[in-house]
């Protein structure tokens, strides 16, 4: 009697399958690791706090100009249009999308003041997601900040009375 190879049994490759399957995903799940990185660490902590006081001096002059304003951010079209405050030399304003985790999904946009006294930009892309908007004029003189999750039909209110 010839006993047959242990190749041709059942349970050899039974007992080798689930090493094997979780050698694979350990491989995978490696790899997947390496490949996203996280987007959020900071090197230089230091000037990452003197940028943060001067934008905080931005926020706070955007308080003392009482500045507010309606936001609506649809699927290929952003409009801003202050409710109060002087906005009278203001020309055009940079708006910046900064995604919550995501680093390459951040971008910038132009607005640019139409007849009704709204501001205006097409949207580069589709957008959705959560996003942290920044709106400033060129010159950068003040900045107004909210988070918003797109795509919305509704209108944000904007004020400089941060929480």
């Amino acid at each position: 009697m010839n006993p047959t190879p242990w190749y041709k049994n059942f349970w050899p490759w039974f007992l080798i399958f689930f090493p094997l399957v979780a050698i694979i995903g350990c491989i995978s799940l490696l790899i997947t690791a390496i490949g996203n990185g996280p987007d959020m660490v900071v090197d230089d902590y230091y000037k990452k706090g003197k940028a943060i006081d001067l934008e905080l001096s931005k926020f706070n002059k955007a308080k003392a100009l009482y500045l507010h304003g309606d936001l609506q951010v649809t699927n290929d079209k952003v409009s801003f249009k202050f409710s109060k405050g002087d906005t009278s030399n203001i020309h055009s304003l940079k708006m910046s999308f900064y995604h919550r985790t995501i680093k390459i999904h951040d971008f910038e946009t132009r607005l640019t003041k139409n007849a009704h006294g709204e501001f205006t930009a097409l949207l580069p892309e589709h957008v959705d997601g959560t996003y942290t908007v920044f709106i400033e004029p060129t010159h950068g003189e003040w900045k107004l900040k909210e988070n918003i999750t797109l795509p919305s039909a509704d209108i944000v209110s904007i004020s400089p009375d941060y929480k």
